[in-house]
């Protein structure tokens, strides 16, 4: 949590007391409505310069976005008041969550919508000057070279927990016009866990379900977590350098996605779950579209032994043992007897495609040859996974192909036996018509013949259903 006492946090409040006594002597006097501790609360309102204000550091916005730079987000961790962090805050703020070092598009319209209108809305301060709503507002009107901002100003005991209740407030608010990025809402429930709330109280505050959506929140972090910590390379001067949070802000649904599939087939087949995670999480490495993704699954002896072991080459296949026990992500402190042999190379191979990724990100932190290396790997496993979904796609239309005629034939059972019931139910009013019925059964003999005919062609030794068929159509 940052100090609650930046510098010149006095000077800051001797100015914000004195202009707020200045706006209450007006009979008709600006003021905003928060949701303060529970209750609605009205907040004076008054003009602040600019330069006087500090971004929030705490601020759940830009969560995410500020692990793009490890130093930069030390700094800021160090000393979040410096003129460096505060100037990294501002350019993260105007970033794109996706890009947080290039201006998001959002931004530049919410400059265009300011320059045109004006500041509509207050942001909201600490009593010392701290943002703790309008810190994108206060960029903008900075770019714009404003030198003032409206702001309302909070009562003087608050506290960081009322500064983080009240941003989670006035986020959820349905006329909030910027919602927290993919991940950044992942971590804002995280840290409200931290704090120990309890799962019902946080599903409140964020408006959401317990089952799924606040444990689908809770596994995909730990799973995005877990896949950075493996993705570390220790550099040649010991420093460490991995993939961060910023790189699965795109993968939303794929990832919510791996949680429904996984959470179903882990019931009865853990291994295959196992396979299904490590296989997607590679894909999600190597830039697989959702359609290629929901190829890669764990049924049926799993995608990857099937399909993508056969074809890797020594440079890649894993060649491990299984471990002992492995923890499930989500779950701190469980662990369960170690995967399948085919489950722990799945999970070699995206742990090699992890370790590449960081490598290929990071250049300048490596030798020329160990980041073409890197590169080749990833160049290598994309080209092989593509090639093995497309297998796995073929595989799949020649199964529904070849299951078609029994899943057909399913169907017409099934309607026979709806056939059955309506039958018995137009006898017990009496409107029972056998004449339109024997005309249909009269078709559905036709029908019958074809089948059996087709049917058992080629067949040496019929089972007993089609004998069956064959001697019914006969008679």
């Amino acid at each position: 949590m940052a100090s609650a006492t930046p510098p010149f946090s006095e000077a800051n409040r001797d100015m914000i007391q004195a202009r707020l006594a200045e706006v209450r002597k007006e009979p008709s006097r600006e003021t905003v409505t928060v949701e303060w501790r529970g209750k609605p609360r009205s907040v004076d309102v008054i003009e602040m310069p600019i330069r006087q204000l500090y971004y929030n550091p705490e601020t759940h916005r830009i969560r995410a976005q500020r692990t793009v730079d490890p130093a930069r987000s030390k700094g800021l961790d160090d000393d979040p008041w410096s003129e460096a962090s505060q100037d990294y805050l501002e350019q993260l703020l105007m970033g794109d969550p996706f890009a947080p070092l290039k201006e998001d598009p959002a931004f530049r319209a919410l400059v265009e919508d300011i320059k045109e209108y004006g500041q509509t809305e207050p942001g909201l301060i600490t009593p010392t000057g701290i943002l703790v709503n309008g810190n994108t507002r206060r960029a903008a009107l900075s770019k714009l070279r404003k030198e003032h901002i409206r702001v309302g100003v909070l009562p003087d005991d608050w506290s960081w927990d009322d500064v983080d209740s009240l941003e989670l407030a006035l986020q959820l608010r349905k006329e909030h016009k910027r919602d927290y990025s993919f991940i950044n809402f992942l971590m804002a429930v995280d840290e409200q866990v931290k704090r120990g709330k309890s799962a019902d109280d946080i599903c409140r505050s964020f408006r959401i379900k317990k089952d799924p959506t606040y444990k689908r929140s809770r596994w995909i972090l730990a799973f995005i977590k877990e896949a950075i910590e493996r993705s570390t390379v220790t550099t040649a001067n010991g420093t460490t350098v991995g993939m961060n949070l910023v790189d699965f802000e795109r993968d939303q649904g794929q990832l919510e996605e791996l949680w429904r599939h996984f959470t179903l087939l882990e019931k009865n087949d853990p291994d295959g779950a196992a396979q299904l995670r490590e296989g997607r999480l590679a894909g999600l490495l190597l830039d697989l579209n959702k359609v290629q993704m929901r190829s890669i699954s764990g049924e049926g002896g799993g995608f990857y032994k099937a399909y993508l072991a056969p074809r890797l080459p020594k440079a890649i296949k894993p060649a491990t043992a299984a471990p002992a026990s492995v923890s499930i992500p989500g779950l701190s402190g469980v662990v369960v007897p170690g995967a399948a042999p085919a489950a722990a190379e799945a999970r070699e191979f995206a742990d090699k495609v992890l370790k590449a990724r960081a490598i290929f990100a990071a250049p300048d932190h490596f030798t020329r040859e160990e980041a073409a290396e890197a590169g080749e790997l990833l160049k290598t496993a994309r080209i092989l996974m593509r090639d093995s979904v497309k297998m796995a796609e073929g595989s799949a239309k020649k199964n529904a192909l070849e299951l078609a005629p029994a899943d057909q034939l399913g169907e017409a059972t099934d309607a026979v036996k709806r056939s059955v019931e309506a039958l018995i139910a137009a006898r017990s009013t009496g409107g029972f018509d056998a004449d339109a019925l024997d005309e249909n059964v009269l078709e559905l003999r036709k029908q019958l013949e074809k089948l059996a005919q087709h049917a058992s062609r080629g067949v040496q030794e019929a089972g007993e259903g089609l004998s069956w068929l064959i001697k019914a159509v006969q008679e």
